[in-house]
């Protein structure tokens, strides 16, 4: 496996993969596209690239951290691990949103490029909110699903 001695590269690979698919899926329905294997593809592809480049170089975790830290809130507790989930949701959602819309909307020949502008801004509006909130949700599952298979393999 890519770099499989090392624990965060691993729960960010899986991460990725397992936060490329759910967002994959919620856009599809959000949007009202066709469930196909294309359309599916596409999105994951694209999400979970996004996902991972981002992870890489941005220290959204400790941001989280720190933020959990202005409430005072017990490290390792439910409570902290709420609210540190936030600023990590924020920048891969606001991410993904403002990449994919971008890519979706500037690259279809289907909308005239005087209303493109205009499409992208009311797409992101109407995508963030919705997206942030399963992305939120999903991250949870997807860091323990990583952490489960990094554990499996880092010895």
């Amino acid at each position: 496996m890519f770099y499989k001695s090392h624990f965060g590269t691993i729960l960010t690979t899986v991460l990725s993969m397992f936060m490329g698919v759910v967002m994959a899926c919620f856009i599809i329905f959000l949007n009202h596209l066709p469930f196909n294997w294309v359309n599916l593809f596409e999105l994951t592809a694209e999400i979970s690239l996004i996902v991972f480049v981002f992870s890489l170089f941005i220290p959204y975790n400790a941001w989280g951290d720190w933020f959990a830290g202005l409430f005072h809130l017990k490290e390792g507790s439910l409570a902290f691990k709420l609210v540190q989930g936030i600023i990590p949701s924020v920048v891969l959602n606001s991410a993904n949103t403002f990449i994919c819309t971008a890519a979706s909307i500037f690259y279809n020949e289907a909308i005239p490029k005087a209303a493109r502008m205009s499409a992208y801004l009311d797409g992101c509006k109407k995508a963030w909110l919705p997206c942030f909130v399963v992305s939120y949700i999903a991250s949870f599952a997807a860091v323990w699903l990583g952490s489960k298979v990094a554990e499996k393999y880092v010895k």
